[in-house]
């Protein structure tokens, strides 16, 4: 029975996908760069709050101006040093996510265009510290938390085109929230 459902969504998907294409209104991407956590390191010795992040991401054009947005997006790694007595700490977070968001677009020339995107993504932050012979501590929260971003597009092709994006997310760790803001290029191919 589930793998008779799996297929019927599968189907159900690449008929809406071929469907989409057609018209060509479906777009495919992924992006990479710096992620930088809001982090205020306090009480370590050595902490790094940029990492490198990632995103893969598909996009349905709803006219020349709007679009609908879903992307995976990794947030990186980042880490601290610390002592607790005479005994040297570890501690390092990372995110991951999904995320919906609406895109509204204007091209400046045939070539250039830019875009502004709001949405919610859907966070998970995890975190590991270890205290050696003490104590390992583990969390990991989920929630849901807006984002932001604006980016810039250069056509290559009619196909093809560069994209280059900033975007803000917060991330939920506990009790606390840091924001994590990614500047990221990458490629953009549409169907």
């Amino acid at each position: 029975m589930l793998k008779k459902n799996w297929l019927v969504s599968v189907l159900a998907v690449a008929g809406l996908m071929i469907g989409a294409s057609a018209s060509a209104q479906v777009y495919v991407g992924a992006t990479a760069g710096q992620a930088k956590w809001n982090d205020d390191c306090k009480g370590t010795t050595k902490c790094d709050t940029t990492s490198t992040g990632y995103k893969l991401f598909g996009g349905y054009n709803i006219d020349k101006n709007f679009a609908v947005e879903a992307s995976y997006f990794s947030l990186g790694k980042i880490n601290a040093n610390g002592t607790v007595g005479q005994v040297s700490a570890s501690a390092e977070v990372k995110g991951t996510g999904f995320e919906i968001a609406g895109v509204a677009k204007h091209d400046f020339t045939e070539q250039f265009g830019g875009f502004a995107k709001l949405g919610l993504t859907r966070v998970k932050a995890d975190a590991n510290s270890v205290v050696p012979g003490w104590a390992h501590f583990s969390q990991d929260t989920t929630s849901t938390q807006p984002v932001l971003g604006l980016g810039l597009t250069y056509k290559v092709s009619k196909d093809i085109a560069l994209r280059g994006e900033f975007e803000s997310r917060r991330v939920k760790l506990g009790g606390d929230k840091d924001t994590v803001n990614n500047f990221s290029v990458g490629v953009q191919y549409s169907f």
